[in-house]
């Protein structure tokens, strides 16, 4: 799949409002294991933990395929004008 495709299906994702709010849903959910688990409940503070970690990383690489489009047609914008 090149840059284009992946920028716009990412696009897509980050903008649709069933996608975000599934997403904050599961943010939430995880947010409110931490918060509510037993002070020798480790193993369920650290697996919320995970999952938090793995949506931000989830989000951020669907941002840089945005980002990434974006800075390649500005280069080639520049490279236009020189």
């Amino acid at each position: 799949m090149d840059i284009e495709q992946k920028a716009k299906r990412s696009n897509f994702l980050l903008t649709n409002e069933f996608f975000i709010e599934t997403f904050e849903d599961l943010r939430e959910e995880q947010k409110t294991v931490f918060a509510n688990s037993a002070a020798t409940d480790i193993e369920a503070r650290e697996e919320a933990h995970s999952i938090i970690r793995a949506l931000n990383l989830i989000k951020a690489k669907l941002q840089t395929n945005v980002d990434t489009l974006a800075l390649e047609e500005r280069k080639a914008k520049h490279r236009g004008n020189d």
